[in-house]
């Protein structure tokens, strides 16, 4: 069964991409983006690297041409992604694909950081509605962001926060990309949604104690309103929507939003998911080491 996967040039892409080759034959392997040149390495090992712009819809229907499974990644183009999704679903749909897998997020209806998560809940909606087959990927966030939080936390001695008493279990991009690769090799999925999470949810205060844990530097926990949080954000010189989008998130934690812990990534791989202990240690235990 030749498989799409789109945006493959891209983080979680490349990722998926890199299991897909190893699940199935390299050449039932289509990999769609806008830079082709960037998966030179994958189209010399067999995969068909295809060119796709989800900002020109016609581009999208040669893209997808002969594949019977997609994996649509969501955009990073918050404030038109619904569109760009709906012009891949349609460019899907004409092209003969059967079944679309989704990378969507956990609780994304009414959730409060707004567009990034509202966007992908009305894609859910358009693709259940679609002649499509149907699966969804619901992410927790990833545990690679909580690195530059991390570093910044450490380096300063204190995690400055607004979410409260509220939770969030973060997934490894790899294990993303391993529980989507699943999914698109085998059958049985269809009609199914799965929310994709670490394999436990963490407070601010227990990632303070972790952070004080992995660097030896003292981390301290510092609480504050959204208020009080957007004005000090500002005051360093965030730029004001990312402040206001940092604060959102927060309050999504704090809300209950990312509070999400589910087998779904065992279920699906074989293997638990990695910690966010095992992220930052792995991966960037240099960014926490300070002397």
């Amino acid at each position: 069964m030749k498989t799409i996967v789109t945006g493959a040039a891209g983080h979680l892409g490349r990722l998926v991409a890199a299991q897909l080759v190893e699940r199935l034959a390299p050449q039932d392997v289509i990999l769609v983006t806008r830079h082709p040149e960037a998966l030179q390495k994958f189209a010399a090992g067999g995969a068909d690297v295809r060119y796709g712009d989800f900002d020109d819809p016609a581009s999208l229907r040669d893209a997808f041409a002969g594949g019977q499974r997609m994996l649509l990644i969501s955009t990073d183009a918050v404030g038109r992604r619904i569109w760009q999704h709906r012009d891949a679903l349609d460019a899907a749909s004409a092209a003969g694909v059967g079944h679309v897998v989704f990378t969507s997020h956990v609780n994304p209806h009414g959730n409060p950081i707004g567009a990034f998560a509202q966007e992908l809940g009305e894609t859910e909606d358009v693709l259940h509605g679609s002649p499509l087959a149907w699966t969804v990927l619901r992410f927790n966030s990833f545990a690679e962001l909580q690195l530059p939080t991390a570093a910044t936390a450490v380096q300063n001695g204190r995690l400055v926060t607004n979410v409260g008493g509220g939770r969030i279990a973060p997934v490894s991009r790899q294990d993303c990309a391993e529980a989507a690769a699943a999914v698109l090799a085998t059958d049985g999925h269809a009609g199914r949604t799965y929310d994709i999470s670490g394999p436990e949810a963490l407070s601010a205060r227990d990632l303070a104690s972790l952070y004080t844990d992995l660097s030896g530097k003292a981390v301290q926990l510092v609480q504050l309103s959204d208020t009080m949080l957007t004005w000090t954000l500002i005051g360093i010189g965030t730029p004001s929507a990312a402040a206001y989008s940092l604060v959102a998130w927060g309050r999504g934690v704090r809300e209950g939003r990312f509070d999400v812990v589910d087998p779904a990534v065992e279920r699906l791989t074989g293997h638990p998911p990695a910690s966010v202990r095992d992220v930052l240690a792995a991966h960037h235990a240099n960014l926490l080491a300070v002397g």
